[in-house]
């Protein structure tokens, strides 16, 4: 539900900055504004997207808190669809914090999170996943991420969503005649399968096969790496993070919790989490950190088991290997810089391609680029230059889509088995209902509460 009143928020990041910006958006916008700014010219028009330049006084007027630069954006034609003012002052939370209270004090109420965009949507300036897009923009973790956000906010995503919309409905409408004029249509008319669904199943599948590669460009490849204790485990967290993030001792079982840190690598994030090294626990505590191992594998992308070179292979080394054997695996051979012990070939028959077995040396950086290299060849996470291709990289937008596949099979399953057109028609609206989830043309208050909650109070 839209509410009706005027919001105020700090659109910037907290924290010293040349320039902070304070957004109001709201039926009393302007009026709030025109008692708060004193204009360094004598007149002040008030012309929709221009800047004046002047200063925010206390209420009272007898205060100046800063010198300002002001616009006024006036409704539709604003970000929300509601009038908007923003003011660029300097960034210094103190002042602020100070034109954000006397903001409060005159009338405006303290925007909730995501409250900018949520207007902007119910005031159609924006469909829901342009939305979400704006939210996935100021989160992106990298250049990729970035585009793939940028190509979703300017409609990429929302023009194939109505396109196989589009095509289902005029589906749709065959059906619908076949029921109003049952009489008048020959059976075998109303068992035509319209080319309409084809095309349509064949436009979502498109999309869904897109989530994959996306979901590594937007998130990242979750990397767990794992091997018994002091194999260097800690150390390679290190190295490839280039932090002392992990303690690195020659004490076995030092690691009893997980510890995460994140690398990009070619354009990719790798989010990389150091676990306790596998061997039978010597207490509870112990116990329960390589439980935490087992339940990260199994969620893991890659794992990325450590062995070292220098000392026999054991057989908790071939343990550890075997017990992933249904996973993503890259095996980085640590302290190569040390006599070898034992030769790549005990270990090559039990993981193929051979080439996702790497020597390193943690300690002096030795084939750190080559493990790189093999943990994004080994998830196929090759960003593509034209990352403003249509993508979903949304979950939700996968589950939605997903639904409405499964409906349009259904609509065919029905339609070959000669059953009913009401129940072709039915499976159609549901699966037409689904692609609107997306957009937010059949949304609940309880979804949207969700989404926009996650945004930042200023946007």
């Amino acid at each position: 539900m839209l509410r009706q009143d005027t919001i105020a928020a700090i659109a910037t990041p907290f924290g010293p900055g040349g320039i902070g910006i304070i957004r109001i958006s709201g039926p009393q916008a302007q009026e709030i504004a025109r008692r708060i700014f004193k204009p360094s010219k004598k007149k002040c028009l008030w012309e929709s997207h221009v800047l004046y330049h002047g200063d925010i006084v206390s209420a009272d007027g007898k205060t100046v808190l800063d010198e300002v630069l002001i616009s006024f954006m006036r409704g539709p034609n604003s970000f929300t669809g509601e009038d908007v003012i923003e003011i660029n002052g300097h960034g210094s939370p103190v002042i602020m914090q100070k034109i954000l209270f006397e903001l409060i004090y005159l009338g405006c109420r303290l925007a909730e999170s995501g409250e900018f965009s949520r207007r902007a949507f119910f005031n159609n300036r924006l469909d829901l996943s342009q939305a979400e897009a704006l939210a996935a923009m100021v989160a992106a973790p990298t250049p990729h991420a970035f585009v793939l956000g940028l190509a979703q906010l300017k409609g990429n995503l929302s023009a194939e969503i109505e396109k196989a919309r589009g095509l289902l409905i005029e589906a749709l409408a065959v059906f619908e005649a076949s029921i109003d004029f049952v009489e008048d249509a020959p059976a075998e008319e109303s068992l035509f399968l319209t080319p309409q669904i084809d095309e349509a199943k064949k436009s979502i599948e498109k999309l869904l096969s897109t989530y994959h590669e996306a979901k590594i460009i937007t998130q990242g490849l979750n990397v767990v790496i794992t091997g018994k204790p002091n194999v260097g485990k800690s150390s390679l967290l290190n190295a490839l993070t280039g932090k002392k993030k992990a303690i690195v001792t020659d004490m076995p079982g030092t690691t009893r919790d997980l510890i995460v840190d994140e690398v990009v690598v070619h354009g990719t994030v790798l989010n990389l989490v150091d676990t306790a090294g596998i061997r039978q626990p010597k207490d509870a505590i112990e116990e329960e950190g390589i439980s935490l191992v087992w339940e990260n594998l199994a969620n893991a992308d890659l794992a990325l088991i450590v062995l070292d070179g220098s000392i026999p292979l054991s057989p908790e080394d071939e343990e550890v290997i075997s017990k992933n054997k249904n996973v993503n695996i890259v095996i980085a051979i640590n302290k190569s810089d040390l006599p070898a012990s034992w030769d790549i070939k005990k270990i090559a028959h039990m993981i193929e391609p051979e080439k996702k077995i790497i020597k390193i040396s943690a300690k002096f950086g030795a084939g750190l680029e080559e493990l790189k290299k093999a943990i994004i060849d080994s998830c196929g996470a090759h960003p593509r230059p034209d990352t403003g291709s249509v993508m979903i990289t949304n979950l939700r937008h996968k589950q939605s889509l997903e639904k409405a596949r499964k409906n349009i099979v259904a609509a065919k399953e029905a339609i070959a088995r000669g059953e009913s057109p009401e129940i072709t028609a039915f499976e159609l609206r549901e699966a037409i209902d689904n692609l609107d989830e997306i957009t937010g043309k059949k949304i609940n208050d309880e979804v949207l509460d969700k989404i926009f909650s996650s945004f930042c109070i200023g946007k």
